[in-house]
C-alpha cells in the first residue's frame, strides 16, 4: 500500500474542518431554496393546439398584432402599410399606417395626406365594389394632414361590408394626376367564408 505523501497538511485534513462544512451545508440549503415550478405559458386547450408553439399569454391576447413586413396586401406607395382588417357586422375595416420615415434617403420634406370620400374596395371580378364609409385619423379630402419627415400616422378606414364568400379584395383610391397621388393597395385577404 502506497503511502499519500501531501506537501500541504491542510489538504489532508479537509474534511474534518468545520469551515468547509458551514460552506457545504450553506450551497445545499441555497439549491433547495431554488424554485421548482415550472414557468407558466400556454397550454394547450385541445389536441388540435398540441403541436402549436408554447407563447406567453399576453401576446396570445393581443388584439392587433405586430405589423407583417410590408404590411398586408400590396401598396403602390412604400409608406402605407395596411397592419390589419377586421369585418364586422356592418364594416370591412383597415387599419393602416402611413410611415413617412420610409420616404427614402434625404427626403426631409413633410407631405400631406387625405383619403378621397370616393374610394372603394373591389372584388377580383371587378363587378362588386364596397363604398367608403368613414375614417378615423385622417382627413377626407379635400382636407388634408400634414406629415412631417419621420413622423408616422395611424388610421383607420371604414367600408361596407364585403359580400360572404369575396375573400380577396383591393382598396382603390383613384388614380394618379400630375398634382396628385393617390393609394391603391391589392391582393388583400381576410376570412369571410359564405353563410
Amino acid at each position: 500500500m502506497a503511502r499519500l505523501n501531501y506537501p500541504n497538511r491542510s489538504l489532508r485534513q479537509w474534511p474534518f474542518r468545520p469551515t468547509r462544512w458551514l460552506l457545504l451545508g450553506v450551497g445545499a440549503w441555497l439549491n433547495a431554496c431554488a424554485p421548482t415550478a415550472p414557468v407558466h405559458t400556454h397550454r394547450a386547450a385541445d389536441d388540435s393546439e398540441y403541436y402549436v408553439q408554447a407563447v406567453p399569454d399576453d401576446i396570445i391576447n393581443r388584439r392587433i398584432l405586430p405589423d407583417p413586413i410590408g404590411g398586408l396586401g400590396h401598396s403602390n406607395d412604400p409608406q402605407l402599410r395596411v397592419t390589419d382588417m377586421r369585418l364586422t357586422a356592418q364594416y370591412t375595416v383597415l387599419y393602416l399606417t402611413f410611415d413617412h420615415t420610409a420616404a427614402g434617403f434625404g427626403n426631409n420634406a413633410g407631405t400631406e395626406i387625405s383619403i378621397d370620400p370616393k374610394a372603394k374596395l373591389l372584388a377580383p371580378d371587378g363587378k362588386s365594389t364596397f363604398a367608403f364609409v368613414k375614417a378615423e385619423g385622417i382627413p377626407l379630402s379635400p382636407e388634408s394632414r400634414k406629415v412631417e419627415a419621420n413622423d408616422k400616422v395611424k388610421f383607420v378606414l371604414y367600408f361596407e361590408r364585403l359580400t360572404p364568400g369575396i375573400e380577396e379584395f383591393a382598396l382603390y383610391e383613384g388614380e394618379d394626376t400630375s398634382t396628385l397621388s393617390f393609394w391603391r393597395v391589392t391582393d388583400m385577404h381576410i376570412e369571410n367564408p359564405e353563410n
